[in-house]
């Protein structure tokens, strides 16, 4: 089964890999620039601006890796045949969802350490916090750390519950893009929630983003309610446990559909 799933996604795992590999490639070379250049801020601004679209790399993932994966099978009538062999369906569905899970996850968390890596060779005086922070950048967020990795594996399975459910790939692919665009969009939003910020003196120098300035009755401000940036990994593990943790039932949404119907 293992190398069935393979053979039949190798395609989707090639570009995917070509991906990573072009990625990596382009980051090294900017990267390693960063030491002799005179404006470090330039270099970054010049790649960001193209390597920012990769945000949208787990809707990618969910479109061409889980979508096809069941709905094209049911399409085809392939599934009857594969049924009624001696493996089972909750087998038949695992073995694919599982080892592409693991695969997607590594894939994320490869690239999420390729972009770590990267804004981490930037002077951290710089001047431009506010876009090469990887805390107050959204975008930098979600493609650093280890949020890539659930984010990917996200997508993947999301596409593939789609498929299961509406067993049609185009209708599968309409839902994958839609729900994984609204729930980046949702999470950007509440993502200042995942803690409760600490309360700052206005005299004192904000470690971290400002979310809210606190005024008495006579508007003053009298203090400042911040989210210090070491939070940074708190608020990756965190994200990260939200998406594992729809993922796991957007899984059993999945076996369940394929154990139902015939």
């Amino acid at each position: 089964m293992l190398w069935l799933t393979y053979r039949q996604q190798r395609m989707q795992l090639l570009i995917t890999a070509g991906l990573l590999v072009a990625v990596g490639i382009v980051l090294l070379v900017n990267g390693n620039a960063v030491a002799t250049s005179p404006n470090p801020a330039k270099l970054f601004a010049d790649l960001y601006q193209y390597l920012s679209w990769l945000q949208v790399v787990p809707v990618a993932i969910g479109v061409f890796w889980g979508a096809p994966l069941v709905a094209a099978e049911f399409e085809r009538g392939t599934t009857k045949l594969a049924w009624t062999q001696s493996i089972s369906r909750f087998r038949w569905l695992g073995v694919k969802l599982g080892f592409l899970a693991v695969l997607a996850t590594l894939g994320g968390l490869a690239f999420g350490a390729m972009m770590q890596r990267w804004v981490e060779v930037f002077p951290a005086d710089r001047g431009d916090t506010g876009i090469t922070s990887r805390f107050d950048n959204p975008v930098l967020f979600t493609m650093t750390g280890v949020a890539p990795g659930a984010w990917w594996l996200f997508g993947f399975v999301l596409g593939t519950a789609a498929g299961a459910l509406i067993r049609k790939t185009l209708p599968a692919i309409a839902v994958t893009i839609a729900v994984s665009v609204g729930l980046m969009i949702g999470l950007s939003n509440v993502r200042d929630g995942y803690a409760q910020p600490e309360l700052v003196q206005p005299g004192a120098e904000p470690l971290g983003r400002v979310v809210e300035m606190v005024r008495d009755a006579a508007g003053e401000i009298t203090a400042l309610k911040v989210l210090p940036a070491d939070w940074y990994w708190r608020f990756q593990w965190t994200e990260a446990a939200i998406l594992t943790g729809v993922s796991l039932l957007l899984a059993v949404a999945a076996t369940f559909a394929i154990r139902r119907r015939s």
